[in-house]
């Protein structure tokens, strides 16, 4: 059995090693193998990215000469796999340790007729980053409209079937992956698993989830809500229609952020005593504006009262 490892890379050479680092397991069963499919996204620390890469005899490397963004990057290195497995990995994420144990068990516990399993993460403090971190089972169309059993997951997928239908690629930096899990659970649900397999490193400077409030990646959730919006918004309006209205104050938000036009009216459409919670909290980021908004935000991110994961 190979296991593919794709790890899409901008600018990340000195924090790719431990990713790398972690993919090396201490010792591998001897029915499986692994390979790592590095590929560099127009980056400016290329030299070094590839130095770094030829240290791992397992790893290979492939280059964009411009920047094509995460979906542009992850399908690259997912047409250049050749594993009966595939794992999408971040270049500044890490697997658990004796991460090849624990995927043998999520293999042999994954139903057939499911082409995608999502295995649980922790955060670098050790807290589980799931909703519903205990939950094993099917996730389908219905439940990832109306973010049941949402987080923070790790996604592996059968390797004839990403191969077959790759992420959707809308040419963006942010991967905008909701858009393109959509697509896939329309070929059917998802397999969830409880078992840890990787380290999400969260708000760590330099991180690929860090700065979220900045009006730069304020601007890319708009594009990402945009294209969301134009190809699955009748599946929301039809089968999540809170959730509808949430995204809308959300994408209100990430308006405000970018210092764009039209967060009120984006606002008004998603108020709704079905989400007082969040229609709440996004008058007021709103009304204090994007520097203490995103103070705000974050702290509400933290204490829960808005949505840390997914």
């Amino acid at each position: 059995m190979l296991v593919s490892h794709v790890i899409p890379a901008y600018n990340s050479a000195d924090t790719i090693i431990r990713t790398l680092d972690s993919v090396q397991a201490e010792s591998l069963p001897e029915s499986l193998s692994v390979e790592a499919i590095v590929v560099d996204d127009g980056s400016s620390d290329a030299a070094e990215l590839a130095e770094v890469v030829s240290r791992y005899s397992f790893a290979r490397l492939f280059v964009h000469e411009k920047n094509r963004g995460m979906c542009g990057a992850r399908n690259t290195g997912i047409l250049k796999s050749k594993g009966d497995f595939l794992i999408i990995l971040d270049s500044d994420d890490e697997l658990v340790p004796r991460w090849a144990d624990t995927f043998m068990s999520i293999v042999s516990d994954w139903p057939s007729d499911t082409n995608i399993c999502y295995a649980a993460c922790r955060n670098q403090e050790g807290h589980p980053t799931a909703e519903d971190p205990d939950y094993e089972g099917y996730l389908t169309l219905y439940d990832i409209l109306n973010e049941r059993h949402s987080g923070e997951y790790i996604p592996v997928f059968r390797g004839h079937y990403i191969r077959g239908k790759p992420y959707i690629d809308l040419g963006t930096k942010k991967s905008c992956g909701i858009v393109s899990y959509i697509n896939f659970a329309l070929d059917g649900p998802f397999w969830v698993t409880a078992r840890v397999l990787r380290i999400y490193n969260e708000g760590r400077a330099g991180s690929v989830t860090s700065g979220w409030t900045s009006a730069k990646k304020a601007h890319e959730a708009i594009l990402c809500y945009g294209a969301l919006f134009e190809r699955h918004g009748n599946l929301y309006q039809q089968m999540a229609p809170v959730v509808w209205r949430s995204k809308h104050l959300r994408l209100s938000v990430y308006l405000r952020f970018a210092n764009m036009p039209g967060f009120w009216r984006c606002w008004a459409y998603g108020a709704s005593f079905s989400c007082i919670k969040e229609t709440i909290g996004a008058l007021l980021i709103l009304i204090v504006g994007p520097r203490f908004g995103a103070w705000l935000a974050g702290a509400a991110k933290q204490i829960g009262l808005i949505r840390r994961y997914g």
